[in-house]
């Protein structure tokens, strides 16, 4: 028997959603089979045995798993596994709590593995339903043909008879199960902060002319220039109230051209010349279009650079991904009005940068710093001189 580990596919997620197996329980299978779908909250991967094998399913579809954690079993044979299998059980029932199981008729209450008993609690199947099931030992997988039977706790039902007897109902794509999963577990485990600051783009207005990228280019390489000052907002963290400082000023930006929300890695921005990081995004925004991502496109991230630059968009919060401190965000162009010295009024071009940051490692006052530092950049000609050199 052999553990079919989940590898690492990023460095940026601890672990990842097994969207679904294509291959049966207990199926025969062969080495460098692709037996399972994941999605990190990068890109949609494919997970391969890495020995023939009959196949023991150990996690349902749609669970969550960290990496290096097993996700199945590989048996030399079919009876090999029907002979683990009886023995699973075997060890289920014996070790059952005393007093553990009787139900108020004096029969037996049914033994449910861990991931049976997290999947009922979840949909608020009820013991007596699982009853119905006439098993001594319940599976992942028999509480799950319950709820594809339609039974749900009473609250369930009750919002559901309320429901229109035409509503239409729509599952989510795996893609968007990912990214559902990522912002619960950030607002689980993040104490994020925010702030924002207003920045006048007179200067990039100005100096631009007709030279090839934007403000979101030229905001990238403001961002990847504070990384040595500012190097706690470019760390990952870790165990023990520990950051893991970036050695590169590798920024992600976000990408979402309608066929969902992708953060492809800008690499080394400090260092390499603006021209390159916006032939890069053009490159991104391409492959999302045609969902064909290079392997390594998410890698590395330190930073995150959300956009929000939809016209009229002025403010946004977007979450701190898990493993990152800092996301920084742009919002739209505005023009603003605003008073010379002696109190004549006038217009500017003005756009809104934001941080929302993990307050366990970054402080407010820090924040605010970083904010003034990426603004003086865009709004100084010599600086935006250098940062597009």
């Amino acid at each position: 028997m052999r553990e079919l580990l989940l590898p690492k596919f990023n460095n940026n997620d601890e672990d990842c959603v097994l969207v679904g197996w294509t291959v049966d329980d207990g199926a025969a299978v062969s080495a460098d089979a692709v037996v399972a779908e994941v999605e990190t909250a990068k890109a949609l991967e494919e997970l391969v045995a890495d020995a023939d094998g009959v196949l023991h399913r150990l996690v349902e579809a749609g669970a969550r798993c960290e990496f290096g954690r097993p996700v199945g079993l590989l048996f030399d044979s079919r009876q090999e596994r029907d002979d683990y299998l009886a023995s699973l059980a075997a060890a289920v029932v014996t070790t059952a709590p005393e007093g553990e199981g009787e139900d108020h008729d004096g029969g037996p209450d049914p033994i449910l593995s861990d991931a049976a008993r997290t999947l009922a609690q979840d949909h608020g199947i009820r013991t007596e339903q699982l009853r119905t099931l006439g098993k001594r030992v319940v599976k992942a997988s028999d509480v799950q043909r319950l709820i594809d039977q339609g039974f749900m706790d009473q609250g369930a039902a009750s919002a559901a008879a309320g429901a229109s007897a035409d509503a239409a109902v729509v599952s989510l794509s795996p893609h968007q199960r990912a990214v559902a999963a990522v912002v619960s577990e950030a607002h689980r485990t993040i104490p994020a902060a925010f702030a924002a600051i207003a920045v006048d783009l007179t200067a990039f207005r100005a100096t631009r002319g007709g030279a090839p990228y934007g403000l979101v280019e030229l905001l990238v390489k403001a961002i990847a220039a504070r990384h040595a000052d500012f190097p706690l907002f470019f760390a990952t963290p870790g165990a023990d109230h520990t950051l893991t400082l970036a050695s590169a000023a590798n920024v992600g930006v976000t990408v979402d051209v309608g066929t969902g929300l992708f953060i492809p890695v800008l690499k080394d921005a400090a260092r390499r010349p603006i021209g390159d990081l916006a032939d890069d995004l053009m490159d991104f925004r391409v492959s999302a279009l045609r969902q064909n991502f290079r392997g390594d496109a998410f890698a590395d991230e330190a930073i995150t650079l959300s956009l929000h630059n939809d016209p009229d968009i002025i403010l946004a919060a977007p979450i701190v991904h898990p493993g990152r401190t800092c996301v920084v965000t742009l919002c739209a162009e505005r023009s603003e009005v605003a008073l010379t010295e002696d109190g004549t009024p006038f217009t500017r071009p003005v756009t809104t940068v934001a941080a929302t940051y993990d307050h366990r490692y970054l402080n407010g006052r820090d924040a605010v710093r970083f904010l003034t530092a990426v603004k003086q950049d865009l709004e100084t000609t010599d600086a935006i001189a250098r940062l597009a050199g």
